[in-house]
């Protein structure tokens, strides 16, 4: 016979409403407790990094001035005249001095003289990275003063985000308003080569901060946009410890998108056919027909993109845009624009051959963290630039001749 076992609890064994209600409140306040925890140890630890990075190895803060640049019909954007302030893309501090026609100038104001050249350009020739003394535009215009035995005026509209449609718009403003000896025309290879030509830009000023808002739609791209780019832009601003991490995360960045760097599509083979080399020359021809109907020569320079010149970086670049070594072709976009524009008789150098033994010898011609010009590239680029002016400042006028495109030769200093 099987006996039975009753089983009774008593009240202590079953657990109240309010004993659970306790615990429930004792694990949630535990798991706050832990958290705050976590980021004061986090903020402890952030604060003690950023203490020691600026003790042992300072970085450069953003400093971004949007007020430099105005929204102008037709042109698109263009330096507010008489502008005095200072910027740092994370090269140092810069001084940035326009006047009243906003255009570019050192510390002495603008320089007045019998001889002008008129400089187009994109943010290559504006160089907000350095000195305007230590720019291209203001090592010629001293330099120039020297060789010459007489001052010589640079006039400097070029900005950020221009393409060479933009310089034939300015081309049309400028020449005529002022004579000029000159047109000098940089073509930068990084993205100045450009599908079609562009008759009129809607007025707006360069993004230069990104606003924290919410996400108007759940996409990778616009958390990016509206999160992820304010708060870069803050840190960078603020934060010692943000930057030198950030210049260590170069090749992460670029995989996740978080980065202003682009790899150019001009140094893709696939790019070899696109019209894009006969449209961008065809623009630079119409700049030097504006000239030639007043007797003024145009000289074109073109300036090779970093990762033409640079090594390192354009390693750093295929890692981190994954991008098929096979793929590039380092020389195309000197090749195949210059043979555009030699078939419009353009007079055109390159420096690219020059600007590579300058990297191969030690040289740094390009930023660290902004990778415009550093000092010395716009040293190198004056250097070898600076004969050719003074031949064609010297030469008369008579018609527009071609010349092949060659390796400069500097100056000795």
């Amino acid at each position: 016979m099987t006996s039975l076992h009753r089983f009774t609890l008593s009240s202590a064994d079953v657990p109240s409403p309010k004993s659970a209600a306790g615990e429930g409140r004792s694990r949630l306040r535990d798991a706050v407790a832990n958290v705050a925890v976590l980021c004061i140890s986090l903020g402890v630890a952030c604060a003690l990094g950023e203490l020691l990075v600026r003790l042992v190895a300072p970085q450069q803060l953003i400093l971004t001035h949007p007020e430099i640049w105005q929204p102008i019909d037709t042109l698109g954007w263009a330096h507010r005249p008489d502008v005095n302030t200072t910027i740092n893309r994370g090269e140092g501090t810069v001084r940035v001095i326009t006047d009243r026609d906003g255009y570019r100038v050192g510390r002495s104001a603008r320089v007045e003289a019998r001889r002008r050249i008129l400089l187009l350009g994109d943010s290559y020739m504006e160089a907000l990275q350095v000195e305007y003394e230590q720019s291209f535009g203001g090592l010629l215009e001293a330099r120039l003063a020297e060789r010459l035995g007489e001052p010589v005026a640079i006039r400097n509209p070029g900005v950020s985000g221009w393409d060479p449609s933009q310089y034939l718009i300015e081309a049309r403003r400028d020449i005529g308003r002022e004579a000029f000896d000159l047109v000098l025309v940089s073509v930068f290879l990084g993205n100045d080569v450009v599908p079609q030509r562009i008759e009129r830009y809607p007025p707006l000023v360069p993004a230069e901060v990104h606003a924290l808002r919410m996400p108007r739609r759940l996409t990778y791209g616009e958390l990016v946009d509206a999160v992820l780019y304010p708060i870069n832009d803050f840190l960078a601003a603020h934060s010692h410890l943000y930057v030198f991490l950030k210049q260590r995360t170069a090749v992460l960045r670029m995989r996740a998108g978080l980065t202003t760097e682009y790899f150019p599509e001009d140094l893709l083979r696939s790019k070899a056919k696109a019209p894009d080399w006969s449209v961008t020359a065809q623009i630079l021809r119409d700049i030097r027909d504006l000239g030639a109907a007043r007797n003024v020569p145009t000289l074109f320079f073109l300036i090779p993109a970093p990762y033409q010149t640079d090594t390192a970086a354009f390693r750093r670049a295929l890692r981190g845009f994954k991008v098929d070594p096979a793929a590039v072709d380092l020389d195309q976009p000197n090749r195949l624009l210059a043979e555009a524009m030699h078939a419009h008789g353009l007079d055109v150098l390159d420096v690219l051959a020059d600007f590579r033994r300058a990297e191969a010898s030690g040289s740094r011609l390009y930023g660290s963290v902004d990778l415009h010009l550093s000092p010395e590239g716009h040293d190198l680029l004056e250097r070898l630039l600076e004969p050719g002016v003074v031949a064609r400042l010297s030469r008369p006028t008579r018609g527009v001749r071609a010349v092949p495109a060659f390796s400069a030769t500097p100056t000795p200093r």
